[in-house]
């Protein structure tokens, strides 16, 4: 004679294990970048950087066949480029070499439609650190969001793309200006202003994809702050500025 047990608390976890199955299947990606940057500044003489940076990626993705899902990205990126700008303190044009380090960290709500177009959400901090050769540092902290559309259809191999729109709707500078003469070293504070983004990608037999990728940010001038200098007061703010980057990342996916 068989004996069936029914334990409640088994069933209860096999049902949410059967709930959940479907969200179960992610995946996790690394990758290599190579990116052409410039940054510009709304100044007179122009202040230009431009050059090579390198960096790497990180990626996590839940895989729903339809529905909401999470995704998260990390990057991080160095580079040393050439400046072509003026003095901090006037004086005429000047040349240098900028290094750039910094990193990326945000979090993706994703909403899939059948046929493989995606609505995409993120919350996202970004720091780097703008070192204007050999000792005027500028670090930055940018929380910005993120709204656009994908599309994949998630074959083993074929096109796959997206792009849409930026918003940094909380920028801090720290010029460290009490280490270029001043006595003090009061915040300053760039508007964010929208900006695009996109990336089209091709994935080859698994587990390896090809992307090219655009990334920018705007920012308005800051607002004026007061620093003294011994017994000058200065008026000091950051010029409306502008960053274009154009990328090619080569991603290993596990599964």
């Amino acid at each position: 004679m068989s004996r069936v047990v029914r334990n409640p608390a088994a069933l209860a976890l096999a049902s949410l294990v059967l709930a959940w199955a479907p969200a179960a299947h992610a995946e996790w990606s690394v990758s290599l970048d190579a990116e052409a940057f410039k940054w510009q500044e709304q100044t007179d003489p122009v202040v230009k950087e431009t050059g090579p940076r390198w960096g790497f990626s990180w990626e996590y993705e839940q895989l729903r066949p339809q529905g909401w899902q999470f995704a998260y990205r990390g990057q991080f990126r160095r580079g040393t480029v050439d400046y072509n700008g003026s003095f901090l303190f006037g004086g005429g044009a000047a040349t240098a070499r900028t290094e750039y380090t910094g990193v990326v960290n945000e979090e993706q709500g994703i909403y899939r439609f059948a046929g493989g177009l995606e609505l995409l959400g993120g919350l996202g901090i970004d720091y780097w650190r703008r070192n204007i050769l050999p000792d005027q540092n500028e670090d930055y902290l940018v929380l910005f969001g993120r709204l656009g559309l994908n599309f994949d259809k998630r074959a083993p191999a074929g096109w796959f793309g997206g792009g849409g729109v930026k918003y940094p709707f909380h920028v801090s500078e720290n010029a460290h200006l009490d280490e270029v003469g001043f006595d003090q070293n009061p915040r300053l504070t760039p508007k964010g202003q929208a900006s695009l983004y996109a990336q089209v990608g091709y994935r080859f037999a698994p587990p390896w994809s090809l992307i090219g990728y655009y990334d920018s940010y705007r920012f308005g001038e800051s607002d004026t702050v007061l620093a003294s200098s011994g017994a000058s007061t200065f008026l000091v703010f950051q010029p409306a500025s502008r960053v274009d980057t154009l990328g090619l990342r080569l991603r290993y996916t596990f599964r």
